[in-house]
């Protein structure tokens, strides 16, 4: 027979002892109800403190992370942009009503709209070097087929700042003849190239914003168009990406309407008459940009309800689950 051993506890209460006993075995290693369920009690408890600092952990890395995405695509965006900017206006002297209409062949897919004849100039018709409005308004070139209604687009005309000889031609691009004062669009193989003309590489580009499939989402990326001459000889407007995750663009332009040099005023590119951009009662000197950009992957821990201000320009973020960063500069042309 084993022995039985009575455990007391007292309990102080009002100033009274009251004597509790129970009986334990010898030998017997197991636990009381109670002590279980302070043992599961404890063990939730932290096993929850664990899961909230993993939790913690991990929405702080994911907000690291599309916070240095987004900083390094302003960084590339800022740069992009300034330095395709930098040389605009730049015709060699020449002015936009001197340059002849050309001979070579309508690109395909030409760039071209209501008030700018596109590529090249073409007998009665505009041809402009800087233009600018919301894509789905009037205005908006033909070949933006699948652009962002509602983001602008811009669409650039200029020569590059390094002349080449005749013998230095490429043959996939074009470019304006000088000889002595008389200009022309040429390519190579172009009958009538001078040997002692002045050839500058000649650039058309037009961005704006359209939406891509990545991983079975839409995925806002800014893209370029630019003129390209194909191996066939053939001339064409090429598409491709510049950067993923630009949601919008927004252009305010600063003209110098009585072309003294200085600017006079500043608007967005959908109040910019007609007569600017066709360079009679005015001339843009300084363009102002405005890029929203938007990180690729949602973060299901975050609600972005905030408000952007891209000039004049309000946008409000739809309450979806994506980080967003506006950036902003001025470039003004010095190539007038």
């Amino acid at each position: 027979m084993q022995p039985i051993y009575v455990r007391t506890i007292r309990i102080v209460d009002t100033g009274c002892t009251v004597g509790i006993s129970r009986t334990v075995g010898v030998g017997r290693n197991g636990w009381t109800l109670i002590e279980a369920m302070v043992s599961m009690a404890l063990g939730l408890l932290c096993t929850l403190m664990l899961i909230a600092g993993w939790q913690w952990n991990y929405r702080a890395f994911i907000q690291t992370t599309q916070l240095s995405e987004l900083q390094q695509s302003a960084q590339f965006v800022l740069s992009f942009m300034q330095q395709e900017l930098l040389n605009q206006n730049f015709w060699a002297g020449f002015q936009l009503e001197e340059l002849p209409p050309t001979t070579l062949m309508t690109p395909t897919a030409d760039c071209s709209g209501p008030l700018d004849s596109g590529s090249f100039p073409k007998l009665h018709q505009g041809f402009v070097g800087i233009y600018s409005g919301t894509v789905g308004h009037i205005g908006t070139p033909g070949c933006l087929t699948v652009a962002r209604k509602g983001s602008d687009f811009l669409q650039l005309k200029r020569l590059a700042g390094a002349p080449v000889f005749k013998a230095e031609l490429k043959a996939n691009r074009v470019y304006l003849q000088q000889y002595q004062r008389h200009a022309s669009f040429v390519a190579l193989h172009s009958s009538g190239l001078y040997p002692a003309a002045t050839y500058w590489p000649y650039v058309h580009q037009l961005w704006y914003v359209a939406l891509q499939k990545h991983e079975g989402k839409n995925i806002p990326v800014l893209m370029r168009k630019r003129l390209v001459r194909q191996l066939s000889g053939q001339l064409a407007m090429d598409t491709s990406s510049v950067i993923d995750g630009v949601e919008m663009l927004h252009f305010e332009l600063g003209v110098d309407s009585n072309f003294d040099g200085q600017m006079d005023y500043s608007k967005p590119s959908d109040q910019i008459p007609d007569a600017v951009w066709l360079g009679q009662s005015g001339k843009i000197i300084q363009l102002r940009f405005y890029v929203l950009l938007r990180s690729i992957t949602a973060d299901l821990t975050y609600t972005n309800v905030q408000q952007y201000q891209l000039g004049q320009r309000l946008y409000k973020a739809p309450g979806d689950q994506y980080r967003r960063l506006l950036v902003s500069s001025a470039v003004t042309f010095n190539n007038l």
